[in-house]
């Protein structure tokens, strides 16, 4: 059993877990569809059976947990012999021979990759797509693609990971690194800030500030990498850290309502009102529409803090 999000994530990762039954909507800190993705991201958990429940579930939310590798849903009410028949026909799944085979195939992949023997690892990997797609194995196959120096063969790799998963983080981030090896930095930047606002939806800060640091080497004057860094070290209450991000950022830009936004909450998070009123004037002055802003200013002047 696990209280939230993070803690269930934590549980996974140390334990050797069968499966996995989530509720859709229950977990705080993030969603029952969130944490299915952070767990397909990792490849040891790539195949692990995850059982979403549901109250009631909309077409597109079956799309979206289909697309983000749900094994099964349920929906609440159910009852005993409902919900064991379900487990156990996902459990039948797991001892269907295509799975294991393929199971089998990729553990041997991975194993020769480790090895460096690459052309072995992909004749292995590409059975396997006879069988069945997979994001993990395509984010493989990039990653040998990349060390053979295949690079446009590797970028065609990560970027069918990610359409499968589209939150693989480490796929957006190692198809950035393949860009910039190409030289083409423009399209590296998207990919690594792709990548990190993905873990940071996963509240993956250490990763998302990796890979943002790892942006800035490239572009030092990337203005929505100062920003996001921002907002990330201000969600970890680094106020001062946030404060010398944001005013890169206006350095890079000083016509961003935005930033000057991003600034006073910061300034409110420290209980500085009169640096904060200043930023949200300014902010209003850029941009005379910005309601989110006015409201601020005018709990500010009504002597309310708002964090």
């Amino acid at each position: 059993m696990a209280a939230n999000g993070t803690e269930a994530w934590s549980l996974i990762k140390r334990h050797q877990i069968d499966f996995v039954i989530c509720a859709w909507n229950l977990l705080p800190e993030m969603s029952g569809l969130v944490l299915l993705k952070v767990v397909r991201a990792d490849a040891a958990f790539s195949t692990t059976p995850f059982m979403l429940v549901v109250d009631e579930i909309t077409k597109a939310q079956v799309i979206a947990a289909g697309e983000a590798g749900v094994t099964d849903i349920i929906i609440r009410p159910f009852n005993r012999d409902t919900f064991k028949r379900k487990v156990d026909s996902t459990l039948r799944g797991e001892d269907d021979p295509e799975a294991i085979e393929s199971k089998k195939m990729y553990d041997q992949g991975q194993e020769l990759m480790k090895q460096g023997k690459y052309d072995e690892a992909l004749t292995s990997f590409k059975r396997i797509l006879n069988l069945h797609e997979s994001a993990e194995v395509y984010y493989n196959l990039g990653y040998i693609k990349t060390a053979q120096g295949k690079y446009e063969e590797a970028i065609a790799a990560f970027r069918k990971a990610t359409q499968i998963n589209n939150a693989f983080a480490k796929a957006y981030q190692k198809m950035g690194e393949v860009y910039a090896k190409l030289g083409r930095e423009d399209e590296a930047q998207q990919c690594l800030e792709l990548a990190a606002e993905i873990y940071m939806e996963k509240n993956m800060d250490e990763n998302a500030e990796q890979i943002y640091m790892q942006a800035l080497q490239m572009n030092p004057k990337t203005l929505n990498v100062y920003n996001s860094l921002g907002i990330l070290y201000r969600r970890q209450n680094k106020f001062g850290e946030a404060l010398k991000m944001y005013r890169k950022a206006r350095r890079v830009n000083p016509y961003d309502e935005n930033i000057f936004y991003n600034m006073a909450r910061v300034y409110l998070s420290l209980n500085n009102l009169t640096e904060a009123a200043k930023c949200l004037a300014r902010a209003i002055e850029l941009n005379g529409d910005f309601s989110e802003a006015r409201q601020l200013l005018k709990s500010i002047r009504l002597g309310e803090t708002i964090k």
